[in-house]
């Protein structure tokens, strides 16, 4: 080695030694340095773009409108955006354990190759690598903290002779950033139970050690090289192929578009404040106008008073939510055409049945502007039907295909076809209800520990379907079928409306309890069909109506006395017994709930009274010894 090929350095013992890449002045090895530098930073905007896709399903950032307004909401300390949310959205690490080893090794990559180039190729050249962390992943606050680990790692005072050294003290830095990080997750881990804490935590885990792992082997082989180029560039590409190849492996691009999608349905159906969207509506509306239009505050108070009085007279938003709702169901085709073979393919069709039959709470918006959609009254619509079909189909064991027969149950039974109903209701009573059997009794015991711990959850375990509830509706829909399904006098008018040809009245099942005039609808009903077999059942829901609880108590004991036969007078047990209660009449309320209980034992009421029964505190005179 000559001294026209190198920079030569004395250290104490008078021997000349190569600190780094730099240290070589020869043209070829500046040359292959720099081309070198500039293929690492090129593999490293990669590995930021897969960084910042993995969290919005967006190839790359900077092209976005709102860019800057994405790496200004990151600064939000305990914001969406932080980095504590990486392993809970868009794929949370508690249903797919395998993300996290992703995420792990992503930012072990992210982290140890800034700190890597500042001590190889000294810190101006890390300063790229820290701006692509900033802006094309959009994580600044990795960013910041990873400028000072390079410091530490390779400015005078803190860089030591030994290299590993310096890495580590850098390393540590960014050690207690992730520990801060781990901590601001939305919601807090702390409401996570054990296994899916150690899960959350598991990613950061694995990033320290990993990059530990990742320093000493490039610092190892770099001393093994005397310092030459072209160390890194290849552990580079190995760093960014490693998660990505694991995230097509086990997690996959379907897992990601999807809870993209189903994270977009609950802000879009979900409860939220609507002020501003019924301000945008109402905007645009008045900017089509072409006559000669009122002042935009006197236009928004016109179509507030149209509102006020009666929500789908409002053409605007009612073309407003329609649009909205074909607009995701479009959205959700496109991903089953893209992934057929993915096992979230039934919850996007779930997902788009529940768009379908999506209907927005007239009252809460009249009352309080707040933006609520129902979807417990399907759309009676060949769309919305063949969607849940296809469901039933598709996904006969998982919780959604218990929402999809109950609602073709439903619109089975509007339709007057009671055996149908009835088989499907059944079916989801023996599937879903009490009794059924464990599907996890005749696995096998011993299974491989680790692969337990990666095994992703089932495919709806992110949707919370209350499973129970939707069967509890269902045997209250049975019993319904079962006691009135044909009435001697009217046939299946009550439930199913009146026939073609007759004067137009909806039946029992037509009739949405989320609307205005429902109310109205069951007196109007019970006028149509007086005595039928279906009026205790009229009655009773026209009670819950009542607007104060001392009304209803009032009506529910009428229509307790007026129909001692009646199939609803387990139910209106129930009701009055939980109406005292809630009046602060415990001695009634009680005893009406007991009266259940003695006078019709099986009934699915009993049980849910004698829950409500023993969640009361107990009597003075039970409590004295």
């Amino acid at each position: 080695m000559t001294t026209a090929d190198t920079t030569v350095l004395s250290d104490e013992a008078g021997e000349q030694t190569i600190i780094d890449v730099w240290s070589r002045t020869s043209p070829k090895y500046r040359k292959r340095a720099i081309i070198l530098l500039v293929v690492n930073i090129l593999l490293f905007v990669g590995l930021g773009c897969f960084a910042y896709w993995l969290r919005t399903g967006v190839n790359f950032a900077p092209a976005e409108e709102n860019y800057w307004r994405v790496v200004a909401d990151t600064f939000v300390p305990r914001g969406d955006a932080n980095l504590g949310n990486f392993v809970l959205f868009p794929i949370r690490v508690d249903l797919v354990p395998w993300h996290g080893v992703v995420v792990g090794l992503l930012l072990a990559a992210l982290v140890s190759v800034p700190i890597l180039i500042a001590i190889l190729y000294r810190f101006p050249c890390s300063i790229p690598f820290i701006l692509i962390v900033a802006l094309v992943a959009v994580m600044p606050w990795l960013a910041i903290n990873i400028t000072g680990a390079c410091i530490l790692a390779s400015v005078k005072p803190f860089r030591f002779r030994f290299r590993y050294a310096s890495a580590l003290l850098g390393l540590s830095l960014v050690m207690l950033y992730f520990w801060g990080a781990s901590r601001q997750a939305t919601p807090p881990v702390e409401h996570y139970n054990p296994a899916d804490r150690i899960k959350f935590y598991a990613p950061w885990i694995l990033a320290t050690f990993a990059s530990c792992l990742i320093m000493g082997l490039v610092l190892f082989m770099a001393r093994l090289v005397n310092y030459r180029p072209g160390v890194i560039a290849p552990l580079l590409l190995i760093c960014f192929a490693v998660p990505v190849l694991v995230f097509e492996w086990r997690v996959g691009r379907d897992e990601l578009y999807y809870r993209l999608l189903e994270q977009r349905f609950q802000d879009e159906f979900g409860e939220r404040d609507g002020r501003a969207w019924f301000d945008l509506i109402t905007r645009e509306a008045w900017e089509r106008r072409r006559d000669a239009k009122p002042p935009l505050e006197v236009y928004r108070d016109q179509v507030d008073l149209r509102l006020a009085l009666e929500l789908d007279t409002a053409s605007d938003m009612r073309t407003a939510v329609a649009q909205q709702k074909e607009d995701f169901i479009a959205e959700c085709r496109d991903f089953v055409r893209s992934f057929p073979d993915s096992r979230h393919a039934p919850n996007m069709l779930y997902l788009q049945g529940q768009a379908h039959d999506a209907r927005i709470d007239v009252e809460a918006f009249q009352k309080k502007k707040l933006l609520r959609f129902y979807f417990d009254f399907p759309m009676s619509s060949p769309r919305s039907e063949l969607t849940w079909r296809k469901v039933i189909h598709n996904a006969p064991d998982l919780s959604i295909s218990a929402v999809a027969r109950h609602k073709v149950a439903i619109l089975e039974a509007r339709a007057g076809r009671f055996a149908k109903a009835i088989e499907l209701l059944d079916e989801l009573v023996s599937r879903y209800g009490p009794q059924r059997p464990n599907p996890n009794s005749a696995a096998p015991e011993k299974t491989a520990s680790v692969k337990k711990v990666l095994s992703s959850a089932p495919p709806d375990a992110g949707l919370h379907i209350l499973v129970d509830n939707v069967v509890f509706e269902g045997r209250i829909l049975l019993n319904l079928l079962l006691h009135n399904g044909n009435d001697p006098q009217y046939g299946v008018r009550p439930l199913c409306g009146a026939l073609p040809g007759e004067p137009r009245q909806p039946g029992l099942l037509q009739l949405d309890p989320h609307t205005p005039h429902y109310a109205e609808n069951l007196r109007a009903l019970l006028r149509a069909y007086p005595q039928c077999l279906l009026a205790d059942n009229i009655s009773l829901k026209l009670a819950l109506t009542a607007t104060t609880v001392e009304e209803r108590i009032f009506h529910l004991q009428a229509c307790v006395d007026r129909y001692p036969n009646g199939d609803a007078r387990d139910e209106a047990l129930y009701r009055l017994g939980v109406a005292c209660l809630d009046a602060g009449m415990d001695a009634r309320g009680r005893r009406t709930l007991s009266q259940l209980q003695k006078d019709f034992p099986d009934s699915l009421w009993t049980d849910t009274a004698a829950k409500r029964l023993r969640a009361l505190p107990p009597l003075e005179s039970e409590a004295l010894p």
